[in-house]
Parts: C-alpha cells; sequence; structure tokens
C-alpha cells in the first residue's frame, strides 16, 4: 500500500513540475534586442515607486529614467517611465517573476517596449531588457551587464544550455544598434 501511494506521489510529482515554473521566456541576446526595441536608452533611473492602480487589485512599479543617450528611438526623448507589474506597497509585495529590478541613482541600458495601454514602456524580454552601467576597475571602460535569471524563470534556447553572461562593452552595444538602425 506504501509503495503504490509513494509512486503516485511521485507521478504526480512529475506531472507538476513543469507547471512550478513560473515565467517562460525566449532567450534574448543584444543583437535580438536592438533588432526588435523601438527605444534603446542609457540613462539614470530617478525614481522607482509603487502604488495600487486604482482599483486596488494590482501593483505597479513606476520608474523614471533620464536618458543621457538615445541610442534607438526618438532623438529629443525626454524622461522616460517604465510601468512594470508588481512591487511593493507598505506591507504587500507583489513580485512578478522575472522582471527588472531598479534602483534610484543607478545607471542602466535599457531596451523598451511601448506599453499596450499607452502608460509608458516596457522592457524588452522582461529582465533581458534591463542592463546595468558601471566602469571597469582599473581601465575606468564602460561596461554593461545584465542580472541572471531569478529562480522560476526558465529560459527557452535553440542550442546549448545558458549559463552565465559576461559583461560587455558599452561601446560594442552601441555598435550594434546602430548597426541595426539607430536614433531618428
Amino acid at each position: 500500500m506504501h509503495a503504490r501511494t509513494g509512486l503516485a506521489a511521485a507521478v504526480l510529482a512529475c506531472l507538476l513540475a513543469p507547471l512550478a515554473v513560473a515565467t517562460v521566456l525566449v532567450a534574448m541576446d543584444i543583437e535580438d534586442m536592438a533588432a526588435v526595441a523601438p527605444v534603446v536608452v542609457v540613462g539614470e533611473v530617478n525614481r522607482v515607486e509603487a502604488d495600487w492602480n486604482p482599483q486596488k487589485t494590482k501593483i505597479y512599479t513606476q520608474v523614471l529614467i533620464t536618458p543621457e543617450e538615445v541610442l534607438k528611438g526618438p532623438r529629443q526623448l525626454g524622461t522616460v517611465k517604465l510601468k512594470l507589474l508588481g512591487g511593493r506597497v507598505g506591507d504587500v509585495v507583489a513580485d512578478m517573476i522575472g522582471a527588472p529590478r531598479f534602483e534610484e541613482g543607478e545607471r542602466v541600458l535599457v531596451f523598451l517596449e511601448p506599453r499596450k495601454d499607452g502608460d509608458g514602456y516596457l522592457t524588452l524580454g522582461m529582465y533581458q531588457g534591463k542592463y546595468k552601467v558601471f566602469n571597469a576597475p582599473g581601465t575606468g571602460e564602460e561596461l554593461v551587464m545584465r542580472d541572471g535569471p531569478e529562480l522560476g524563470v526558465e529560459i527557452v534556447e535553440a542550442g546549448a544550455a545558458r549559463g552565465a553572461e559576461p559583461a560587455l562593452r558599452l561601446a560594442d552595444v552601441r555598435a550594434t544598434v546602430r548597426k541595426v538602425g539607430g536614433a531618428k
């Protein structure tokens, strides 16, 4: 009897395992994002603020970025507003697995797409569309690196398994974006 119960539990666990992954994303590299994103910006995060929607059913985080450089999109782009699902309001946390995380004062490279409701932008490919910009120790060269996927994110791609991503030279990213159609 115990063997049957154990077998049934094992079968059930195998059937439910795919359901445990909360977010499935198609892998996107710099070339993919540069070709698809209508707006690509390097800038500083000025504000990160979460609040309820008017119906108090969802929490959204609003991120304001002041562009230093528009690599793709309208050249005279003002402050960029991102509106992302999830965030923290008081003691309530709505965590969107796979969403990018922003901090006030950080320099970022973001690949953006307009929200369908017209209320700002989203990062392309969720966390994949956000890179931190930093200077290499010793040389001072500008590099970019994105946060790795968190637990609960499944990356779908052809070929080999995805490993840790290296830092990239910002100059190389600029060249790639220009190659596929930069700022207007």
